[in-house]
């Protein structure tokens, strides 16, 4: 699968890309959400990763735009905030499953594969 992770803390983007690579998986980083957005129109991905707080442009605009562009790419939105109200405005903006920190890996694996069947 091609994935393109959106993600700005460093660390966790390093982790996700390795543990995805590991997994047989083409990853490739963007680290602010301008990046990501301008990356996920120029190639193909299987599915993006999205943090919501992002430098430049926050994850739900990334989404907002995303859709409004009529990309219809598969996205994760992976992200620390769990208030009930974001979750449910990323998944009206147009996510396709929404997935909090701390998570499991194998649970990101599995969500990974069923967004990827949409």
């Amino acid at each position: 699968m091609r994935i393109l992770i959106v993600e700005d803390e460093q660390k966790m983007a390093k982790l996700l890309k390795k543990g995805l690579e590991e997994e047989n998986h083409s990853v490739m980083l963007a680290h602010d959400g301008t990046e990501g957005f301008d990356i996920s129109q120029t190639y193909p991905f299987d599915v993006v990763i999205l943090d919501v707080m992002l430098p430049g442009m926050t994850g739900f605009e990334v989404v907002r735009r995303l859709r409004h562009a009529e990309n219809h790419v598969p996205i994760l939105m992976l992200t620390a905030r769990d208030a009930v109200s974001d979750i449910v405005k990323g998944l009206h903006l147009g996510a396709d499953d929404y997935l909090t920190k701390p998570f499991a890996f194998h649970e990101l694996l599995a969500r990974l594969q069923a967004v990827s069947r949409r």
